[in-house]
């Protein structure tokens, strides 16, 4: 929630001024591929620090990065991942494991066994079909429909969380995405493959490793270091998907504020749970490789 002075009205945002001081998230959902081929080299992008990992890809790929988040646990949580630091499970890999568990529990297909077992699979064809036959069977879609339903379990924990709105139908939505992706990227190289469907990481994937001093840390709500931030101070701003479920003044204000916040020609990334009549913004959701996301906006200034 944030609060302006005399005269001016509430905004209220996911972008807590009193945010949650836990940690949320322990690996980060998106694929900063999408990033990394936006940018211009040696760029400065702004970049919600999440658990560390884009920020860490965009900082080893020589660009110049700040990385916010107002929660200052994740911050710190990022900064120490950027550094070497150990993988730490958060809520969201919390509220995964309680499905997954649930998954399991009932359908002898996702044992780990099995489940590690097509997880090694480096075909994409072969993938794609494992999982239509197998594994995107009954149980998973009564049991996903059950939890992110409007009432479900994890509906519920997440809006508690990470104060986001799961969007309707979405337990369709990201069977639709897993098979998706499976056709386009084999979970034998797919890291984010075996974080959703095993929990565990791809053997041998490890995070970039930079200097946690070359870069900066901004422990603030997002809009307001953007409409504090000099105009032009950046050349992109990677925003994750700070806009599901929050107020529509709070979005339109966060868009003014980082299109001026950026110079001409840079770019605004945005991704949303939500599914999308753009084109474009589909397509670049579709080469993310956490399979979660139903559009990545760019906004070019």
């Amino acid at each position: 929630m944030l609060t302006r002075g005399a005269g001016r009205a509430r905004r209220v945002g996911r972008a807590s001024a009193n945010p949650r001081q836990r940690l949320l998230h322990g690996w980060d959902w998106e694929d900063p591929r999408v990033e990394l081929e936006l940018l211009e080299p040696g760029s400065r992008v702004l970049v919600s620090a999440g658990a560390g990992e884009v920020v860490a890809a965009l900082a080893a790929a020589g660009h110049e990065v700040t990385a916010i988040a107002a929660n200052r646990e994740q911050l710190e949580y990022a900064r120490r991942r950027v550094g070497g630091a150990p993988f730490e499970p958060g809520a969201a890999e919390r509220l995964m494991d309680l499905g997954r568990g649930m998954v399991r529990a009932a359908s002898p297909a996702w044992s780990r066994r099995r489940v590690r077992q097509f997880l090694q699979e480096g075909d994409p064809i072969r993938a794609a079909a494992h999982w239509k036959a197998r594994l995107d069977n009954r149980t998973l879609a009564s049991i996903l429909r059950t939890v992110l339903g409007p009432a479900g379990a994890l509906t519920a924990l997440v809006q508690r969380d990470f104060a986001t709105s799961i969007p309707a139908h979405f337990d369709d939505a990201v069977r639709g995405r897993v098979a998706r992706a499976f056709r386009k990227h084999p979970p034998a190289s797919n890291p984010w493959a075996w974080r959703l469907l095993l929990g565990e990481e791809l053997p041998g994937h490890e995070l970039e490793r930079v200097d946690p001093g070359a870069i900066r840390w901004e422990a603030e709500p997002l809009l307001e270091h953007l409409e504090r931030a000099p105009g032009g101070a950046y050349d992109a701003v990677s925003l994750s998907n700070v806009s599901d479920g929050a107020d529509e003044r709070w979005v339109r204000d966060l868009r003014k504020a980082a299109v001026r916040a950026i110079a001409p020609g840079g770019a605004v990334v945005a991704r949303s749970f939500a599914t999308t009549m753009d084109d474009d913004a589909a397509k670049r959701a579709r080469r993310d490789r956490a399979m979660l996301w139903g559009s990545i906006v760019v906004h070019r200034s």
